[in-house]
């Protein structure tokens, strides 16, 4: 059962690692600067909480 399970796991995390990989690979100037200000946005409020 342990076996089924890790495999399982083992090819979820597979999948979703190379629909990552595909779409940073493929990425318009449009989806790149949308990635660029969420990380912006997330940094700030990261950091913005730390005081």
């Amino acid at each position: 059962m342990q076996l089924i399970l890790a495999m399982s796991i083992g090819q979820y995390l597979r999948t979703y690692r190379r629909y990552a990989y595909d779409f940073w690979e493929n990425l318009t100037p449009m989806q790149y600067g949308a990635v660029l200000l969420t990380v912006f946005v997330a940094g700030f409020l990261l950091m913005k909480s730390s005081r």
